[in-house]
């Protein structure tokens, strides 16, 4: 099956709010520790093996799209329906403001489940570059990615009540303390996020889930301060149920790692969970091995992809169950949208100066609002710098305690 370039990778087809998503009315889901016994560690490893072995994959490099081409191969072998969204991103980098344009491409993977309301599950696939050695970063933009195959595979032949979205990123690149390298980080999450609120489908993303540097050998996963309260629980608890405590540590204090999950906060999307591990090889962030020629199979651990991989399929199975409850019980179902759909769509720009035009004719564009530069945080695109995608993206903000929940998003 043919990956078909398109403006989102979500593209989702919004109608009017009377037209509510219905609740799932099908059997029951398999328990979730079905979908647990099912994942492979060895497959993910496998697939990380593969990132390993294709080496830097610099958005917009051959190594990002030798990765891209793996994993559009995975997941056709899967049979689940791709598609692409494409990315045109113009920077401008150093003193002398010299401008650099790159294509990048987001790759996004469906299963279909009783709801047409959406699970999101993302990781990014590229590496960050550095000019004086090969980065491997098989922790750092491989792992995630890595078992997000694997995940694909469960999830395809044990669907959630809910639709699930695989999205893999290019373009993101987090930036360390004092390494930070040229091109800036997180036009893919960027992208994703602004396409998911142009088309007014953010309530219709039920649950966001965010991996990356996952596969850490002394693996310790961050108390995310960002993430959703409730959700994010939900996957400390699923930790204590499988007996991964060490791993998923209930007295951890909080933290604010920069990743993907920034933009889909910052465009208003409030059920996020970021599962991260911010410290390679060491107690203290970022760790010896992040961000160096360290951060390779060598110092990685198929254990640790396995224990992530467990504790997202037990909350997603868990989380998914008690919404799927929830929906079947209630009068008014929170959702105003309908079906998830598929657009041929052109490719859209977003240059410097905030406009959006479309660079094919290929199908009706949607109207996509103007953009202003992204906001000056680690984790978004350096000053001068824009991605072309659609949308525009509020400052997320830095408390120093968790921000309250609303009813709304109580599973």
């Amino acid at each position: 099956m043919r990956a078909r370039p398109v403006v989102a990778a979500l593209a989702l087809l919004v109608y009017p709010a009377c037209q509510s998503s219905p609740p799932p009315q099908a059997a029951p889901p398999a328990p979730p520790d079905s979908r647990v016994e099912a994942l492979d560690a060895a497959r993910a490893w496998a697939h990380l093996e593969e990132f390993a072995e294709i080496g830097p994959r610099v958005m917009g490099t051959q190594g990002a799209a030798r990765a891209r081409e793996y994993i559009l191969a995975e997941l056709e072998k899967l049979g689940l329906e791709t598609t692409l969204q494409r990315v045109r991103v113009t920077f401008s980098r150093g003193s002398e403001g010299s401008v650099e344009e790159l294509e990048l491409y987001n790759i996004a993977a469906v299963v279909p489940g009783a709801s047409s309301d959406v699970f999101l599950v993302i990781a990014p696939f590229d590496t960050r570059p550095f000019e004086t050695f090969s980065f491997p970063g098989v922790n750092d933009g491989g792992s995630g990615a890595a078992l997000l195959l694997e995940l694909a595979r469960v999830l395809a032949a044990d669907p959630l009540p809910y639709t699930t979205w695989l999205v893999f990123l290019e373009g993101e690149a987090p930036r360390l303390p004092g390494r930070a390298p040229a091109p800036p980080s997180n036009f893919g999450s960027y992208a994703l996020a602004q396409r998911l609120k142009s088309l007014g489908a953010l309530q219709q993303v039920r649950l966001a889930v965010v991996l990356n540097q996952i596969c850490d050998a002394d693996l310790h996963v961050a108390r995310d301060l960002g993430s959703h309260r409730i959700y994010r629980e939900e996957f400390w608890r699923a930790a204590a149920r499988l007996g991964y405590r060490d791993a998923f540590p209930p007295a951890a204090s909080f933290e604010s790692p920069a990743g993907s999950h920034q933009a889909l906060i910052q465009a208003g999307l409030r059920p996020v969970v970021a599962l991260i591990d911010t410290s390679f090889g060491g107690s203290e962030p970022p760790g010896p091995y992040a961000g160096t020629e360290d951060d390779d199979l060598e110092h990685c651990s198929s254990e640790s992809l396995r224990v992530v991989g467990e504790v997202t399929l037990e909350a997603l199975g868990s989380i998914g169950t008690r919404l799927a409850k929830i929906d079947r019980f209630s009068e008014s179902p929170v959702t105003g949208t309908e079906a998830l759909r598929l657009e041929s769509l052109p490719a859209t720009q977003l240059p410097a100066t905030g406009t959006t035009t479309d660079d094919s004719g290929a199908a009706p564009p949607l109207a996509e609002p103007e953009a202003p530069a992204p906001p000056a945080t680690d984790a978004a695109p350096e000053a001068g710098a824009a991605p072309e995608a659609a949308g525009e993206l509020p400052q997320v903000g830095g408390a120093a305690s968790e921000p309250a929940e609303s009813a709304r998003e109580k599973p």
